[in-house]
């Protein structure tokens, strides 16, 4: 803590860079927490990776603009996946405040990143927490897609028949 407190974090199995025992120390927000542990119990989950927030080598970065400025989203999680034939798939999940100033545009870089890059992917969804439970947005539907790019409100999107409800 920066008054010097010292604890441990919380470590989860599955992570692209663990420790010796296996794990990875994350001190994750809830919603992030929740999101992740969804995705690790899925079946098919073999690796996970945070992505980094900051912009590295290492981090996966998709541009979007907001107020005539593009900048960088840098979606939270990619997860690795195991297919039916063997082949391993890649999945974006990026938890993200519906309500925040920048939930909008993000999601706009993130629909436009699908629809250019979307066949290199499993997966692309967003996920927010709307009352008290979880909904996703599958951002390689093209029907979700258009809906982004013509909404006015992230939160409409969510609660509109193109989100699905996300079981954390």
């Amino acid at each position: 803590d920066p008054d010097g407190a010292e604890y441990d974090l919380p470590r989860f199995e599955k992570h692209l860079l663990c420790d010796e025992e296996g794990l990875f120390p994350e001190d994750f927000n809830e919603w992030e927490d929740k999101v992740l542990l969804a995705e690790l119990h899925r079946q098919e989950a073999v690796a996970w990776y945070r992505n980094p927030a900051r912009a590295s080598q290492d981090s996966l970065g998709i541009t979007y603009e907001r107020d005539g400025e593009v900048r960088v989203v840098r979606p939270d999680f990619v997860f690795f996946t195991s297919n039916e034939d063997g082949a391993v798939s890649s999945d974006i999940v990026d938890p993200h405040g519906h309500y925040l100033a920048d939930a909008l545009p993000k999601l706009k870089g993130l629909a436009k990143y699908a629809e250019e890059h979307g066949q290199h992917y499993r997966r692309i969804e967003a996920v927010s927490k709307i009352g008290d439970g979880f909904r996703v947005l599958d951002l390689l539907e093209q029907t979700v897609r258009d809906a982004i790019v013509t909404s006015t409100s992230a939160k409409s999107i969510y609660e509109s028949t193109v989100g699905e409800d996300y079981i954390v």
